[in-house]
């Protein structure tokens, strides 16, 4: 079971979504030591969110429309927030130092626990791995550390390829490609979010 859970956990944290591509273009943008910011701030808002979960108020948002709304959209004019900076931004990857720009950890913390799915799929998710005749705490012990340290290896190797991987984007093409893939996935994600509807 801690096999699976361990499997599972990875093809989760690895699938397209918001969350990794913001964490690909701060990167880029700002490099490794950025990356790994943005990165805390994920585990952040997930020891949040788990803790919620855990405490048996996650079901209760799960099942109040008004919470579930609240959070949808605040996550949805967030990410469409972020897409209109892409836009706005100059395409050039290196950021000057009289740029404003949010810190990567506000970022990381922000983008996660406004995603309307987070709690939902928290409360879901670890059940399936706990053997509810045995010590529960135990399991959790084990299960919660495990995830938050397979979540953060995941996100801190894709930040140092990104980091490394920013000589690839220094020319004029390549900063576009950046600029407005950046864009169209965080707008995109934020229509996606839209239509989500309370299970």
């Amino acid at each position: 079971m801690l096999l699976g859970f361990i499997i599972a956990t990875c093809l989760i944290t690895i699938v397209p979504g918001p969350s990794i591509l913001l964490l690909l273009v701060v990167s880029i943008r700002q490099g490794t030591i950025a990356g790994l910011k943005y990165t805390l701030g994920v585990l952040a808002a997930d020891s949040m969110l788990l803790t919620i979960s855990l405490l048996g108020l996650g079901a209760v948002l799960q099942s109040s429309v008004m919470a579930f709304n609240i959070i949808k959209w605040a996550g949805v004019v967030y990410l469409i927030y972020l897409g209109i900076k892409q836009l706005r931004a100059p395409a050039q990857i290196t950021i000057k130092a009289d740029q404003k720009v949010l810190h990567p950890f506000t970022q990381g913390f922000a983008i996660t626990a406004l995603n309307p799915k987070a709690i939902g799929f928290l409360v879901a998710f670890f059940p399936q791995f706990i053997n509810h005749r045995g010590d529960v705490m135990a399991q959790l012990l084990v299960l919660v550390p495990l995830f938050m340290g397979l979540v953060f290896l995941i996100f801190a190797i894709c930040a140092l390829l990104a980091g490394y991987s920013r000589l690839l984007f220094e020319n004029r093409a390549g900063q576009i490609s950046i600029k407005y893939g950046a864009a169209a996935g965080l707008i995109g994600s934020a229509l996606a979010a839209a239509f989500v509807q309370k299970a």
